[in-house]
């Protein structure tokens, strides 16, 4: 499995638009907070070519399942070969699209409340939307996990401009969120991260 994640990780690095990849510390955050309140069931909003994916993924139980949304399916197939390799493609379920309509068609389907943990690294400008969406969809005790929440600093500068005013925005409504618990760590370019209390 170690093997595998680090071909994956090893062939994004090579990507053209490998800068979008997460870092190994952000990677072991999500194994850590997974194990911590033994998900069973994961989400990713930005999968790209899916080396956090397959760290969760390979985490799962037996009956275990992981959504994987993406724009793109070219930045997908870069990784289905190597969920393949560990064993896990079975657990995975592709959504291509817009992720505001992917979430809501997982909502749509009565997901809400059943999902453990959620990684988001996408679109910065559709963050508040996201963790709108995501908080429906997360269990109690579930976690959101949100990158590049100081994005080099610049979500401290005294004019934000876009997007950086939406992560900003996220960052203080998590902070205020009601029954939820939420650090901002200094890992990776920042991690937010939201533990839902009940």
């Amino acid at each position: 499995e170690a093997v595998v994640s680090t071909q994956s990780t090893g062939t994004t690095a090579k990507h053209e638009r490998a800068i979008m990849e997460s870092t190994y510390d952000v990677g072991q955050l999500l194994v850590l907070l997974m194990r911590m309140n033994k998900s069973r069931n994961v989400l990713e909003v930005g999968t790209f070519t899916g080396v956090a994916l397959l760290k969760m993924a390979l985490e799962l139980p037996e009956d275990g399942k992981a959504y994987a949304l993406d724009v793109s399916e070219d930045y997908c197939n870069v990784g289905k070969p190597f969920m393949k390799m560990a064993g896990v493609d079975n657990k995975v379920e592709y959504l291509i699209g817009p992720a505001t309509e992917s979430l809501a068609q997982l909502s749509g389907r009565g997901l809400n409340g059943t999902i453990d943990m959620v990684f988001i690294d996408a679109d910065k400008g559709n963050y508040p939307n996201y963790l709108e969406a995501c908080l429906a969809l997360l269990s109690p005790g579930g976690v959101i996990v949100f990158d590049n929440s100081t994005f080099n600093g610049k979500v401290c500068l005294p004019k934000l401009e876009e997007p950086f005013n939406h992560i900003d925005a996220t960052n203080k409504r998590a902070m205020t969120l009601p029954g939820a618990t939420t650090i901002l760590l200094d890992i990776g370019d920042g991690c937010l991260v939201i533990r839902k209390d009940k």
